[in-house]
């Protein structure tokens, strides 16, 4: 056995133990377990970039059994199968040389083809939906919430509304899932390549950057879309069998948040340019995300900066 795989099994099986490592905190440890869950794939694409697919296949496999052996096979089927596909796959797109935003799709396409066969296959292998039990546990949510009005002694009337409002918020969540589906797995492969560039810059190993946040521009059609889901959900008065309401809230929300993203960048344009203290720029990032008016505009700023390109004007 050579040096260079001698290397690439030690590296393999410190990863695999760094993985399952992650697992296990994002099983057991509250807060920071979100992070950790998120981030699991990260071993893998690194082996997958420095040793090729062979060894991440491998170490996802070891990972796996071991996850299997300390908190049981469902447990290593929910990590292996939501998050072993993106690891392998983005690791071997790096390796090939793609580019960031290519890896991105990769990634992205890989993550909600997990996320759709992990909720399948629990549905026929678990015997249960849990898509339907998070929404039978937010309707439980909903009327507990009225309960708790009415002891406070709250009217009726109110009371109705306050649980009406709910359960139309919960109506949308229900149509907007594959909306849901597609903007988590874009996410996820963001957030997993800025990571694994970052460790991989203190290993020595540079990977190529996107694009400065503050020039990103989305290309012209995705105004085509997201106009193409305004009039689907207009034309539901006409042909009211529900697909083409799900089919245009789904492309208004995914491309809303597109344009959040752009007006974002829009904003972070000029926050540079006028050079804005970063105290301010903090407040307002913080406002967009916590009021509606403010991340409205935002967005509306997002989709005509795709239009008329304001940061030529």
């Amino acid at each position: 056995m050579g040096p260079a795989n001698t290397r690439s099994m030690v590296e393999g099986a410190m990863l695999s133990a760094i993985t399952i490592i992650i697992s296990i905190i994002a099983l057991y440890v509250p807060v920071l377990g979100i992070f950790a869950s998120l981030i699991w794939p990260v071993p893998i694409v690194i082996l997958g970039i420095r040793h090729g697919l062979r060894t991440s296949i491998l170490s996802t496999a070891v990972a796996g059994i071991a996850v299997a052996m300390f908190q049981g096979p469902a447990q290593a089927f929910n990590v292996v199968l939501g998050f072993g596909l993106l690891g392998v796959v983005m690791g071997w797109a790096i390796r090939r040389k793609y580019s960031p935003y290519k890896v991105l799709f990769i990634g992205s396409a890989a993550s909600l083809v997990s996320e759709v066969a992990l909720i399948v296959m629990t549905i026929y292998i678990m015997g249960f939906n849990p898509m339907k039990m998070e929404l039978s546990a937010m309707k439980d949510s909903i009327a507990l919430v009225g309960n708790m009005y009415k002891n406070m002694g709250v009217s009726p009337e109110t009371v109705k509304q306050i649980v009406d409002s709910y359960g139309k918020l919960l109506d949308f969540f229900t149509l907007a899932i594959p909306a849901l589906l597609v903007m988590s797995s874009v996410v996820s492969a963001f957030l997993n390549y800025q990571v694994t560039k970052l460790i991989l810059s203190r290993l020595g190993q540079k990977l190529e950057d996107f694009t400065p946040f503050w020039l990103w521009k989305l290309p012209d059609y995705t105004v085509f879309f997201f106009l193409l889901g305004v009039l689907m959900n207009l034309l539901e008065y006409y042909w009211p069998a529900g697909v083409l309401k799900s089919i245009g809230i789904n492309l208004q929300l995914i491309f809303g948040f597109s344009f959040l993203i752009e007006g974002l960048s829009l904003v972070t344009y000029y926050m540079g340019r006028f050079n804005l203290a970063k105290i301010l720029r903090v407040l307002f990032i913080f406002l967009v995300f916590f009021n509606p008016l403010i991340s409205q505009i935002v967005l509306w700023a997002g989709l005509f900066d795709i239009l008329f390109n304001f940061r030529h004007i």
